[in-house]
């Protein structure tokens, strides 16, 4: 999804979370993107204005958060993952 030459990959979720780090900004753009309102908070908190957005991801939220939530929708998710 954040590769531009996505590739099969057999992976255990270290090897994911660590893959995943090299993809932080895609990520929180594709949150921007597609999702009104917070998915890492408890309480989701609406915000309007995109750079804003991204900020609030970047600094209220912290990068493992960020790769775990990304792990469990796009990833756990969608193949199988190797113990």
């Amino acid at each position: 999804m954040f590769c531009e030459h996505p590739k099969s990959i057999y992976a255990d979720k270290t090897q994911w979370l660590i893959h995943l780090s090299t993809h932080r900004e895609a990520i929180i753009q594709h949150i921007v993107d597609h999702f009104e309102k917070c998915p890492l908070g408890a309480y989701p908190k609406l915000i309007k204005d995109k750079t804003e957005y991204a900020s609030h991801i970047r600094w209220t939220h912290t990068k493992r958060e960020l790769y775990l939530w990304a792990y469990h929708n796009f990833i756990e998710s969608q193949i199988a993952v190797y113990p």
